[in-house]
């Protein structure tokens, strides 16, 4: 993915539109690409070049997407940090993935200083949102930035991200996606979806994670408004469907069962959702179909995979009613069972599952 060629194409084809709506604050497709380039020229600046490694520990905020894509502008590598980690699991991430600039909001609870003396590849931090001394400030680097396409060779192979996902033991391991790679999840929402420019999603998940991120790569590809929330409140997220008549949305379950429970929920128009997904833990059936008798003219998917497999890798067909199942896998990606001796298993046994994509 040649992410200074999207941005400019978009902002060319929808330069006044929205890409991005934040508590109410307009983004457009041309403030996005202005404001991503001034970043990356400001970036570039400060040394960061092709391969270099710079962390991002922000909550959801039209800065964590300005930075994603001014890195990628850059060819360098995101490392996308959880905004609840501890400063003991942020030192060890930035050690660990040998990051050169920290993109941050301050906490009370992390020493910046701190991370500075622990962590000595790290050349400088910039802090979003305040003016803290000894520290770069984000909006300055944006206003000294300048908004011109830079000219990277980027290859396919080259990193793009460095997840870090800790599963279920020990500590958090990087996940590498490279610059092919980020074409797989629009290229796989294109396969199970039918995204248009006209469509308006809702992003209450975190872009430390990968579905999270997949709302920033739809917008770049296919010209939709995000309307983005910085943390996930059920009532507010469905004030925000009904008022920005949201077309499609993905979540997790514990999600929508939290949205099950309001009081409220049946009061609210949610006839504008085109379809809606739902992945990444073990689903009730029931509850499914009860979510969707609220959403009467949205298909209900259900989906399956991993940071480790570019998600989304498995959804059920639109129009599919058998909620009970995550559905199978595009064309160009492969799943097996295996045993725990490694060899395959027939259909319909229970072993390990083995995915292969596309790169």
């Amino acid at each position: 993915m040649n992410v200074a060629e999207f941005l400019e194409t978009r902002a060319k084809a929808f330069s006044d539109k929205p890409a991005l709506i934040f508590k109410k604050q307009t983004i457009t497709f041309n403030q996005l690409r202005d404001s991503s380039f001034c970043l990356a020229d400001s970036l570039r600046n400060l040394g960061i070049k092709k391969g270099d490694k710079v962390a991002i520990y922000l909550p959801n905020r039209p800065e964590y997407i300005y930075s994603y894509l001014a890195i990628w502008c850059c060819g360098a590598t995101a490392v996308p940090l959880d905004f609840m980690l501890t400063e003991d699991e942020l030192i060890s991430c930035i050690s660990h993935s040998e990051a050169k600039i920290l993109i941050a909001k301050p906490k009370t609870n992390i020493s910046l200083t701190g991370l500075k003396e622990k962590c000595p590849g790290l050349k400088n931090i910039i802090i979003c949102h305040e003016e803290v001394e000894g520290f770069l400030s984000f909006e300055q680097l944006l206003e000294k930035g300048k908004s011109k396409f830079p000219e990277v060779e980027i290859q396919d192979k080259d990193y793009g991200i460095i997840f870090y996902t800790s599963g279920t033991t020990g500590k958090p391991k990087g996940v590498l996606i490279n610059y092919l790679q980020l074409d797989a999840p629009p290229k796989a929402m294109t396969h199970f979806v039918d995204f248009n420019d006209k469509d308006i999603v809702l992003c209450a998940l975190p872009f430390s994670h990968i579905g999270g991120l997949i709302y920033l790569q739809n917008c770049i590809t296919f010209g939709l408004t995000v309307v983005l929330m910085d943390r996930f409140i059920p009532v507010e997220f469905l004030k925000n469907i009904q008022q920005y008549r949201i077309t499609c949305f993905w979540i997790v379950p514990s999600m929508y069962y939290a949205l099950l429970q309001l009081k409220e929920f049946e009061s609210y128009d949610l006839s504008s959702v085109r379809w809606m997904v739902i992945f990444g833990a073990p689903s009730s059936p029931d509850a499914l179909r009860r979510f969707y008798q609220y959403c009467p003219r949205a298909h209900l998917l259900h989906g399956w995979g991993l940071t480790e497999t570019n998600a989304p890798t498995t959804v059920i067909p639109m129009g599919s009613k058998k909620l009970e199942s995550v559905g199978k896998a595009a064309p160009w990606i492969e799943v097996k069972i295996f045993d725990d001796d490694d060899k395959e298993l027939p259909s319909g046994a229970i072993g390990e599952i083995a995915v292969r994509g596309w790169v």
